[in-house]
């Protein structure tokens, strides 16, 4: 049976002032990986860096402790450890988010973190027509056409420059809720 491993954490802070939001921003990125997959040619288990959860403090708590809710059945654990209780996983964000580094930092560190927001043309049309329509009038045109591979819906996409305050309010605004993965890319140190 396979089970996820949590290797790394990193959170990023971008204060209310900057992103000219209610609350400050922040993005929690993970490095994680499943026990039984491993790179080719070699006896590392693969793992890759993604975005565990963006937006406000609470809302990025909250998913923290949806995902610590995996370490009960053993699902999810650090690494070197044959047991994480859920209590550890949260105590370790929290570590992390008290240890934010400025989002502006993001690159210097070695990430790099790309947010979009995806929406189909029925979506545009009718729940997410707010966002559609600011999105329109900041003149900012879809980047192209998206695929979803598991449903095969194709969807506009726009992307952001994560370095401008403006456009990170504006991402905040018309994103689709949720965890960070659903509208944030990251590729990070090896």
């Amino acid at each position: 049976m396979s089970y996820e491993i949590s290797y790394r954490r990193r959170a990023f802070i971008m204060t209310a002032a900057q992103a000219g939001n209610y609350d400050d921003v922040l993005f929690l990125v993970e490095e994680a990986g499943s026990s039984n997959c491993y790179e080719i040619g070699n006896k590392r288990r693969s793992r890759g860096w993604s975005c565990l959860a963006a937006g406000g403090r609470s809302d990025c708590l909250a998913n923290v402790t949806r995902c610590a809710a995996s370490c009960c059945g053993g699902s999810l654990v650090f690494y070197g450890c044959r047991d994480t209780s859920p209590e550890s996983y949260i105590r370790a964000w929290r570590k992390s988010i008290a240890a934010a580094l400025p989002f502006g930092d993001a690159s210097h560190n070695g990430f790099y973190l790309q947010l979009f927001a995806r929406m189909t043309e029925t979506e545009a049309a009718n729940d997410r027509k707010y966002a559609f329509e600011l999105l329109s009038k900041q003149t900012l045109v879809p980047v192209g056409q998206y695929t979803n591979p598991y449903n095969g819906k194709t969807a506009m996409e726009w992307r952001f420059n994560a370095t401008i305050p403006e456009q990170v309010k504006l991402w905040l605004e018309a994103r689709a809720g949720g965890r960070g993965f659903h509208s944030v890319e990251v590729s990070g140190p090896d």
